[in-house]
């Protein structure tokens, strides 16, 4: 990993993190996995994410608005906000519902789909092309086992490559 880390930045050394169409990147948190944000004007754009969680895999598509923060102390941050959907699957062995707690001698597969927030704060270096940052992705999802979730806590730490 560190020497991926190494990499990515001896990559970033000749450009510059202003003028770019997309970041690609990790991201941390309950759904943690794979990003991909594509720019279509300087304040729109559109984000995949391939994540992971209760060993089963989701797909997000969100569309997201961009805005400068407007700090005093730096033009660098950025606040991002959004909405999208997801679909994939669990693959668990124990099921809320109701505000209860439901166990399985063995592990079912769960087939999803549900609805995204998005909200988050990125700082874009301004002599590398790397942005990092803090968001929050309320979801709330249907599945077949577990018919109704809401998760209001999904925070994460996000790194991503713009290019």
């Amino acid at each position: 990993m560190r020497n991926l880390v190494y990499f990515v930045l001896l990559l970033s050394l000749p450009a510059y993190a202003q003028d770019y169409n997309r970041a690609a990147g990790l991201r941390g948190g309950i759904g943690y996995g794979l990003t991909f944000r594509q720019f279509m004007e300087p304040e729109l754009s559109y984000e995949g994410l391939l994540s992971f969680r209760n060993n089963g895999l989701q797909l997000t598509a969100l569309r997201e608005h961009i805005r400068p923060a407007n700090f005093d102390f730096s033009d660098d941050f950025y606040f991002t906000w959004g909405y999208g959907a997801h679909i994939g699957y669990n693959y668990t062995d124990n099921y809320f519902f109701m505000f209860q707690e439901y166990y399985h001698y063995y592990r079912k597969f769960s087939p999803l789909i549900g609805l995204d927030g998005y909200l988050g704060l990125e700082y874009c270096i301004p002599t590398v092309p790397i942005q990092i940052g803090l968001d929050f992705k309320p979801f709330f999802e249907l599945s077949v086992f577990e018919f109704f979730r809401l998760v209001p806590w999904d925070f994460a730490f996000t790194i991503k490559y713009t290019f």
